[in-house]
């Protein structure tokens, strides 16, 4: 499984099948009744059901459904989700895709979820004003350009859906990429059509385990239990893979990435964090060189 590839791959065709089978007696239904009621025959085009089917099979391979000979169902945990809505079960879509049993394939694999991990891991380095706008061009911005300075020219570029050491191997792949990274809460679309790095709606989804009770931790600690339990951002598993297969410089800042930076602000601004600076304590840099030695969960949430 690779989930930027086949293109057909939609979070939210996922989610949709998975609150399909929640409204299901016992959670579960026969395959092809499931795939004829969600894409009828009837639908336009030569294969109207192919984008179900592939996106079953994801789910599937995400282990968010279990599958029994001709019946497929819910898998555990994921019937709770699916009672609170959408947001909910993208949680848990978030959490499968960052499991660390499908993220154990070596660089250019194309098994569990390597690929996207991969492609979210370097596409949170950048900032807004200097992440990609596109693949293909000439353009400082494209993902060509930047790619090709992080990890050299892209090979085995005469099969474009073969393995490449780029995280993003070619403009399907892209456009997959933006429904993944939108829906999983990495990144949201401006009005112009760009795709803008804010990893903000998995943080606060993540800050419940974070903070495991605690009211108050110190930043560096704040920082690595964010690192875990969101590893494509500063410092986590993921990104510190794909850090070591490209050829980027070392960077001469020691602070946050400015997604990163811009993200933790933000949950500050909603009052869901508070920063406090003690001068007798270590701190942690931000994108902008201001510092923070503490953060506390806010009453406000």
């Amino acid at each position: 499984m690779a989930l930027l590839n086949p293109p057909e791959l939609r979070p939210s065709v996922i989610v949709t099948i998975a609150r399909y089978l929640a409204a299901q007696p016992r959670h579960e239904d026969n395959v092809d009744r499931l795939v004829a009621i969600l894409a009828p025959l009837t639908l336009p085009g030569a294969d109207p059901q192919r984008d179900v089917n592939k996106n079953l099979a994801a789910a599937i391979e995400l282990g968010l459904i279990d599958r029994n000979g001709d019946d497929v169902f819910l898998a555990e945990g994921v019937e709770s989700a699916a009672g609170h809505g959408q947001s909910a079960l993208m949680k848990v879509v978030r959490a499968r895709v960052l499991d660390e049993s499908l993220n154990l394939a070596p660089w250019r694999s194309q098994t569990g979820a390597r690929d996207l991990t991969n492609a979210l891991s370097w596409y949170l380095t950048f900032a807004p004003s200097n992440a990609p706008t596109q693949m293909e061009g000439e353009s400082s911005l494209s993902a060509n350009t930047l790619q090709t300075k992080d990890f050299g020219p892209r090979q085995d570029e005469s099969d474009d859906d073969g393995p490449s050491n780029w995280p993003i191997g070619n403009a399907t792949r892209w456009n997959t990429f933006r429904r993944w990274a939108c829906s999983l809460g990495f990144a949201w679309v401006n009005p112009s059509g760009r795709l803008v790095p804010d990893p903000t709606i998995a943080l606060r989804d993540s800050l419940s385990d974070v903070f495991g009770g605690q009211e108050e931790l110190a930043a560096r600690d704040f920082v690595d239990k964010l690192a875990y339990s969101v590893p494509v951002v500063d410092g986590g598993r993921y990104r510190e893979f794909v850090v070591s297969n490209w050829q980027r410089a070392a960077s001469e800042s020691r602070g946050l990435t400015v997604p990163l930076t811009d993200a933790l602000e933000r949950l500050v601004t909603e009052g869901s964090i508070i920063f406090d600076d003690r001068a007798d304590a270590a701190r942690v840099a931000k994108a902008d060189g201001s510092t923070f030695s503490h953060v506390r969960r806010s009453s406000r949430r």
